[in-house]
């Protein structure tokens, strides 16, 4: 069964031996669609062969139980998507039987402790349980509906980086809204045993998810935005009188407004070159990183304190590499950033663009 485009790329699910088929619930409205039972089930579907936003099988599959978990508790799907987001931060929405540095005894989705506060190894390691653990701790965070998802998941998780989940968002929302898009095809998702009809599968109403926090997901070729829900496109690439100093010059980078302290991405795997005081006609603080065959990003007026790696950190693309700042020459918190190739700078907005990134949305 082949599924329709998907928002967010124009990913496409295409789904082999169903077994089942979707049974979504849909609001009336938007402002029900985030409401608590407004969440989508998901029958008994076989993911093999499926894929999305370079999500496939298995791990589809543990979406699904995840989805599931959700709505066995009456949530949301904002809440099961904050859900799936979580897991693809946490694990790649792939059982774990491992932990890392922070966490050596993390196991499952959801990398969760051995602490007695997340059940038994077998617990942690199922994922329709250890979905509904998380659940359970999500659904006593009353205020949720007017956070950011990133911020729901840290306070369930406790991450060190508030803003580790936030780049997940835009393929989770993909996620969810393929296995709502089967609802589509307007299959029967059970056979009627009481002469009636049978019932049918419908979309689920993703439009309450519109708004939130949307990170840019890594491209295939492994390029991402560096700023994720920025206010304001401020200033483009090219010549233009100085704000600050009057003259008029070529404005190296483009600038992105955010808040203080927003969180910056490095746009690409590579390595830190600077970390620190800015050079090369940059002021303030700021980090370039090298991503090999001369190109090179830079990511300027941070604050001191809000840069995050050293030089010669090897960092991967949607690391948070820094936070914006309004050091050196700025007028306002913002992130001025570049692209150099071979050391001369070039506008960057095209540069990303031809790597299918557009980092002048929200």
């Amino acid at each position: 069964m082949k599924l329709p485009a998907l928002l967010g790329g124009g990913a496409v699910l295409t789904l082999g031996g169903v077994v089942g088929f979707l049974l979504l619930l849909a609001p009336a409205n938007e402002a029900s669609a985030c409401t608590p039972g407004s969440g989508i089930t998901v029958a008994n579907a076989d993911y093999a062969g499926a894929s999305v936003a370079g999500y496939s099988g298995e791990q589809l599959g543990n979406a699904a139980a995840i989805v599931n978990a959700g709505a066995s508790l009456g949530l949301s799907v904002r809440d099961q998507t904050i859900g799936v987001m979580t897991a693809m931060g946490e694990s790649g929405l792939r059982v774990l039987d491992h932990g890392d540095a922070v966490g050596p005894d993390s196991r499952g989705l959801f990398q969760q402790r051995d602490n007695d506060a997340w059940g038994t190894y077998a617990d942690r390691m199922d994922p329709t349980r250890s979905a509904t653990m998380f659940f359970q701790s999500l659904a006593q965070l009353e205020d949720r509906e007017t956070l950011p998802p990133t911020i729901v998941a840290h306070r369930v998780q406790r991450n060190a980086d508030p803003y580790h989940y936030e780049r997940y968002w835009g393929t989770a929302v993909a996620i969810v809204q393929a296995l709502a898009d089967a609802g589509e095809q307007r299959e029967p998702t059970a056979v009627a045993t009481d002469g009636g009809a049978a019932a049918v599968a419908r979309p689920a109403d993703m439009t309450c998810l519109t708004g939130q926090v949307s990170p840019a997901a890594v491209s295939m070729d492994g390029w991402t935005a560096p700023l994720v829900g920025f206010l304001d496109h401020s200033s483009e690439y090219g010549m233009r009188t100085n704000p600050v100093t009057a003259v008029h010059q070529l404005h190296s980078g483009t600038d992105l407004a955010a808040r203080d302290g927003h969180p910056i991405y490095a746009v690409a795997d590579g390595i830190v070159t600077i970390a620190g005081p800015s050079s090369g006609g940059n002021t303030g603080y700021m980090v370039a990183i090298d991503h090999g065959g001369g190109i090179q990003s830079r990511y300027v007026h941070s604050w001191a304190s809000g840069i995050h790696v050293r030089v010669g950190d090897r960092v991967a693309a949607g690391q948070h590499i820094a936070d914006v700042g309004s050091s050196g020459n700025s007028t306002g918190p913002h992130l001025h950033f570049e692209i150099r190739i071979n050391g001369e700078p070039t506008d960057p907005v095209a540069f990303m663009a031809a790597r299918g990134i557009n980092i002048t949305t929200p």
